[in-house]
């Protein structure tokens, strides 16, 4: 397996595919990022440098806007091919700004091409500066009135007008700078920035008080280094026109974000200096009104040479354009943080069955990307995937982690109903839903019995099964005998004494409160093994005990079922009409040694069986890579 952008910059920071899905998303919007980039999925297009310069993908554009074509703003999105971001591996910094830079220049052409087919011929000169997502904006005259609007802001009226202030979130103190800004007799700024109370940020920049922006572009001075930076759009104070309908300002509403985790994998990746990161900080995060300008007579403030740089840098064509970048890049990578952190979740999305019962699942990783569907166990729920948020971005996977029934908001399990035969059900609702094409299925410990069931029933529809620690059905004192405290009475109860399991379970369920999260992992890991340096990780408690609480939100129900499911005599064998499969085994696992398991499950031509020697039960959280890898291998056919 070749070198992934991921292993060349460390796990710390933003990968190829990470960055240039950003870039896609910051200049097109999410939902036409998206939709370009299935277009090219169903054409077939797999290589990178003839997606970012060739004319090749001319054509696929055209056809967005004939009259015999899906318009790109109506398609839907799939989650199911290779990525196509990332398929060149830059191995130094030149390669990686040459790649950023192409796929900067693709988005924008695709930007200027939507903007056109959008009604906006009126303004042709202005296509590859207006924005064609669905976020707010505004395109104003000098003196303030709309000549149009996008997303949920008027498209009449003047600016300063109260009404149009107050749809705008405009703070009292911040008015009678915005007033300034459309007055006739004022100098206007190149770009102003006012930090608004719901944490968003109004970029107002100029577009010089005309429409020609040919040869219209931002001239930073680095005074350390004698370099002139040239970049597009937006810098220069407005030319004087007597014209009242001409564009004069753009005005944007960005979401951002901010955390010294984030910061630092961004700062990482693009090189940025200490002076350059706080001067972002103070663009994104500052309180009130912020003003950038030229100057007059030959002076220019210190920070246009600093944002000179950085727009050097991160490979944007112009500063307004790194900025709306680079806050939809922090904002993600603050968000990623806090999930794989456990401060926070993803949130539930609702699936209806045809039966009636609901369930729900959360999604992790990048939000296009090659599907792969997570099958949880009993114990420790999603955590180990979702401690592997920033990883499943930067290999481009879009993770879909159902809760099965009688675990977290979805439904409880039907009295009569066979837990195996509903998970089935609740895969094909899924993957019907959300439009999967041959995705991978991953099964973590108990929950591996139900991929390798689906692996069967469903061959036609995966991509492939990865199976990461498997246990065996535990008919006995004996196949117990690895577990320790709770988790050994638990399956005990469930084979000899069925009627006290739900004590058992109330019981574990108070010992994980009083001791902590760990216990929900540290009884399956033997004494010596290498796996007990994680439990001194405080993120994996706090993901941990996160994923814990949401998976008992209806209550014990769901691991009464898995508990009882899990004693059950089953034949494990391997089926050779079963999809692609790869099992992942720690050698130091003491619940299911490898031996056994190879025993139970047997063989196939289709089956393969990778043991690590230096892994226990924890692979998922102690080696991730091997999973990622295993990935891989399903996605090239290599079983």
């Amino acid at each position: 397996m070749g070198k992934t952008a991921e292993d060349i910059i460390g796990p710390d920071g933003l990968s190829d595919e990470t960055v240039i899905a950003a870039v896609y998303v910051s200049v097109l919007g999410a939902a036409k990022a998206g939709a370009w980039r299935d277009r090219l999925e169903r054409a077939g297009c797999n290589d990178l440098a003839g997606v970012a310069t060739g004319s090749s993908t001319d054509e696929i554009v055209d056809t967005a806007f004939d009259g015999g074509a899906q318009p790109i703003t109506e398609l839907r999105l799939a989650s199911g091919k290779p990525g196509l971001w990332s398929e060149i591996s830059p191995q130094d910094a030149t390669d990686r700004q040459a790649l950023i830079t192409r796929h900067f220049g693709r988005a924008l052409y695709l930007r200027s091409r939507l903007v056109a087919a959008q009604n906006h011929g009126c303004w042709p000169d202005l296509q590859d500066v207006l924005p064609c997502s669905a976020a707010d904006w505004l395109l104003t005259a000098r003196e303030g009135d709309i000549l149009a609007a996008g997303g949920n802001w008027p498209a009449s009226g003047r600016v300063t007008d109260s009404w149009i202030s107050e749809r705008l979130a405009l703070d009292a103190t911040a008015l009678p700078q915005w007033r300034d800004l459309f007055s006739p007799t004022v100098l206007r700024p190149a770009l102003a920035l006012l930090r608004q109370d719901d944490g968003s940020l109004l970029m107002c920049q100029s577009l010089g008080g005309r429409a020609g922006l040919s040869g219209y572009c931002s001239t930073f001075i680095d005074s350390d280094q004698g370099n002139e930076v040239t970049g597009g759009s937006a810098a220069l104070p407005p030319a004087h026109t007597g014209d009242p309908t001409t564009p004069a300002f753009l005005i944007e509403r960005l979401q951002t974000a901010w955390s010294d985790p984030a910061a630092c994998r961004v700062a990482r990746r693009f090189g940025f200096e200490q002076d350059e990161m706080s001067l972002l900080r103070g663009l994104l995060t500052g309180d009130g009104w912020v003003e950038l300008r030229l100057g007059t007579g030959g002076q220019r403030g210190p920070e246009l040479a600093v944002l000179g740089r950085m727009v050097v840098k991160t490979c944007a064509p112009s500063c307004p354009e790194m900025l709306r970048f680079l806050a939809y890049l922090m904002k993600q990578t603050v968000r990623d943080t806090e999930i794989a952190t456990g401060a926070d979740l993803p949130l539930q999305h609702k699936l209806d069955l045809p039966s009636g019962l609901r369930s729900r699942y959360l999604c992790f990783g990048a939000e296009q990307g090659r599907p792969v569907i997570f099958v949880h166990g009993i114990f420790d729920g999603v955590a180990g995937v979702q401690r592997l948020q920033h990883r499943l971005r930067a290999r481009g996977l879009r993770l879909f982690a159902p809760l099965r029934f009688g675990y977290g908001a979805s439904d409880r399990l039907p009295r009569e109903a066979d837990p195996i035969d509903l998970f089935v059900t609740q895969l094909e609702a899924l993957m019907d839903a959300e439009g999967l094409d041959a995705p991978i299925l991953l099964g973590h410990r108990s929950g591996c019995l139900f991929a390798a069931v689906a692996a069967r029933r469903l061959r036609d529809r995966l991509g492939g099964v990865i199976c990461v620690g498997a246990t065996l059905p535990l008919s006995g004192v004996g196949h117990a005998a690895a577990l320790r405290g709770h988790q050994r009475a638990m399956a005990l109860s469930a084979v000899h004494a069925s009627a006290v399991l739900p004590l058992v379970v109330r019981s574990w369920s108070r010992s994980v409160r009083q001791k902590g999260p760990q216990v929900l992992v540290s009884r399956q890991i033997a004494r010596d093994s290498a796996d007990r340096r994680l439990l001194a990780d405080p993120a994996l408690s706090a993901v941990l005990n996160q994923s814990h609480a949401m998976m008992m939100q209806q209550g014990r129900g769901g691991y009464e079922t898995d508990l009882r499911l899990a004693v059950r005599a089953r034949d494990m064998r391997y089926s050779a009409n079963s999809a692609p499969t790869i099992y992942l085994h720690g050698g130091e696992d003491k619940v299911t040694p490898p031996d056994k398991l190879q025993a139970a499950i047997g063989s196939g031509a289709n089956l393969q069986v990778r043991v690590s020697k230096r892994a226990g039960t924890m692979l998922l959280y102690s080696q991730p890579e091997l999973v990622f890898a295993a990935i891989d291998d399903l996605r090239q056919g290599r079983t």
